[in-house]
């Protein structure tokens, strides 16, 4: 495998380059160069509850597959406060969600690996599953390619009950295998029979049938193919819940002064990025998820939900399953829980971030490393040679998809104004013997024009077939790769490791997005 920097796909104002200098007024640590000021920071805090978190995480394991032996040596190590954590998360996509979910995990692996030789102890990358969300829509679909189209088709799940009202996590998944089935076939059938193909498909519904949630399902397909060298984390427990009762405490008593800072929090230069200032940042579990907000001193939720701030504190102490995190709580909650180095976010996620800075040092706290997710473009050699075949690089092509050829009626006319000329010369030779000539003369010479307008319009369809095999590999709807493709095309395309050979070209590379020739 062949691997390049590709950072000419960043724009100057991109979070993904602008982290660390342009929003480095808004960071309390500016990237890997300040993690030892990270670690001795967050060595000074107390987490008199990481046994409990890492006998969760030992058990939260069992049900996606094997661990590495040293992950599973330094889980202990974590436990005795002689080890940290980097963090990521994603929603828990339907085939591993969108591809950017595995640059996630790769990239916090590198990152954890890189603190590891600075720090000398180790660090330990966790994937935090978003089984909270409640946006069924986000993560019930993965698009199809079509034939002879650059547009994918969307295919999703049927709706569940309570899907998009409670939580991802509460939403039954067995009643949907068969659909999953069918989709599995669906994106298959779709690509191009390799050599991979039959082994994909008989794992992935081996994946199907083992898994019994949305975050089993998601889970499996992230050891089965990116390794066992990382911890996932489903949040969406009883037992975490119980763990996590003081910092909802501590969420409703300092409610006041957390709205007033989020309300404060954003300053001229930040991107921009809606956060609901008004809410409380707790969900209220009651077969749905209900968002609290705090209103004349009472915490109510949309369907009549009305709590004093005495009533809810009761409630969370005797009841914390029936609580959770929204986008805003769920980061200081991590915050709570893990010895955090550091957070691995995309895009939208650096830009929300930087405005919960305040709310971090409002609990006391700093905000941890806040590091972009790595990108990449994995490309083909049937790839390259289709760009060889229209003259243009990557990068070239990566700014300015190219369009389709149209077919100009008028040019392709103004083509064979000779040979209509011509046309109308035999037709006249051709009367001079009968109108029988004539008119054979001119249907044979129609027909010809008409064998080359089909031929013309053969050349221009392979033009475009070219074209729209590069537009639905490398730029599919006009977006990157990597926000439209699930991890199941590049599997059969490319072989069931190769995201494991992706791995340590992530590692060794110092470009924040990658160009892959496999």
């Amino acid at each position: 495998m062949k691997v390049e920097a590709f950072d000419a796909l960043y724009t100057p104002t991109s979070p993904m380059i602008q982290v660390e200098h342009g929003y480095g007024r808004w960071l309390d640590y500016r990237g890997m160069d300040e993690v030892e000021k990270r670690a001795q920071e967050i060595t000074g805090r107390s987490y008199e509850h990481l046994h409990e978190i890492v006998h969760i995480l030992k058990q939260q394991q069992r049900q996606f597959g094997e661990l590495s032996d040293r992950l599973v040596a330094n889980l202990d190590l974590l436990e005795q406060r002689e080890a940290y954590v980097m963090v990521t998360g994603q929603q828990v996509g339907v085939f591993g969600g969108p591809l950017f979910a595995v640059y996630k995990l790769l990239a916090v692996i590198k990152r954890a690996k890189q603190a590891e030789k600075k720090l000398g102890k180790p660090v330990l990358p966790i994937f935090w599953m978003a089984t909270e969300d409640h946006d069924f829509a986000e993560i019930n679909h993965v698009f199809t390619t079509q034939t002879f189209s650059r547009t994918l088709k969307k295919d999703a799940l049927s709706t569940i009950p309570l899907a998009g009202k409670a939580s991802v996590g509460e939403l039954e998944f067995d009643r949907l295998k068969l659909e999953l089935v069918q989709m599995a076939q669906q994106l298959l059938l779709n690509e191009t029979e390799t050599q991979y193909t039959s082994d994909l498909y008989n794992e992935l519904i081996d994946l199907i049938q083992m898994s019994h949630s949305f975050a089993q399902f998601f889970g499996r397909m992230m050891r089965r193919f990116v390794g066992t060298d990382f911890l996932l984390f489903d949040p969406h427990t009883q037992d975490v819940r119980a763990l996590e009762r003081p910092m909802f405490r501590r969420l409703i008593e300092h409610q006041d002064a957390l709205q007033h800072t989020l309300a404060h929090s954003y300053e001229e230069g930040m991107p921009s990025v809606e956060l609901n200032k008004e809410a409380a940042h707790l969900f209220y579990h009651d077969g749905t998820r209900e968002l609290l907000t705090k209103i004349d001193g009472v915490y109510t939720t949309k369907r009549g939900h009305r709590f004093t701030e005495t009533e809810l504190l009761s409630e969370i102490e005797a009841h914390p399953e029936r609580f959770s995190n929204n986008v805003v709580s769920r980061p200081l909650m991590q915050e709570y829980l893990f010895p955090t180095l550091g957070y691995v976010g995309g895009p939208g996620e650096i830009a929300y971030w930087l405005q919960l800075r305040p709310l971090f040092h409002e609990l006391g706290w700093k905000m941890p490393l806040l590091l972009p997710r790595l990108g990449g473009v994995i490309v083909s050699r049937n790839d390259e040679k289709k760009l060889r075949q229209e003259s243009v690089t990557l990068e070239e092509y990566m700014k300015q998809p190219l369009p389709d050829y149209p077919f100009d009626d008028e040019s392709f006319e103004a083509k064979l104004y000779a040979y209509r000329t011509l046309t109308e010369a035999v037709s006249q030779e051709a009367s001079k013997h009968g109108r029988r000539f004539e008119s054979k003369s001119k249907h044979v010479l129609e027909q010809l024009a008409d064998e080359m307008r089909a031929e013309a319009k053969r050349n221009q369809y392979r033009l475009n077939a070219r074209r729209i095999h590069l537009s639905t590999r490398l730029f599919p709807m006009d977006a990157p790769q990597e926000r439209i493709l699930s991890m199941v095309p590049i599997l059969n395309r490319h072989g069931l490791d190769v995201f494991h050979r992706l791995k340590p070209v992530y590692e060794d590379s110092e470009a924040e997005r990658c160009l892959f020739l496999v």
